[in-house]
């Protein structure tokens, strides 16, 4: 199964997985990483490291980073680069993409599939509510 990392500032990693366990289970090969305040860059990278490897039984990672250019993404990006990893990066990560890496993600998935039903899942999710015109 293709694992899944999710990276953030503060601990919205962490509430991203309490929430989803909260709502529909805790879900396997998925686990979170989050960049604190007074943290080092070496740190937030070591522990990144350690979780992507711990994740990665074969078939890759998928990362979910909240920004696009932010420590998360870069850290990520830089490990892939250097260490020629296995990992997509997917920013803009929504509580909806989390919920289905718990709910839908299967063994057997490609990672281009993961990353194409992740993005499509979080745009579908992003609408205005309750507008009449």
């Amino acid at each position: 199964m293709v694992g899944v990392l999710i990276a953030t500032h503060g601990r919205l990693a962490e509430e991203f997985l309490n929430s989803a366990a909260m709502l529909v289970g805790e879900g396997e090969q998925i686990d979170s990483v989050c960049v604190l305040p007074g943290q080092s860059p070496d740190e937030f990278r070591a522990k990144t490291e350690e979780k992507l490897s711990q994740l990665d039984s074969g078939e890759g990672v998928v990362v979910l980073v909240d920004i696009t250019g932010g420590t998360p993404n870069n850290t990520a990006f830089r490990l892939k680069m250097e260490k020629n990893l296995n990992l997509r990066i997917v920013t803009g990560v929504n509580l909806p993409m989390v919920m289905f890496c718990v709910l839908d993600r299967y063994d057997g998935m490609t990672m281009e599939e993961l990353v194409d039903a992740l993005q499509e899942n979080g745009k579908q999710q992003i609408t205005e509510f309750g507008n009449r015109k």
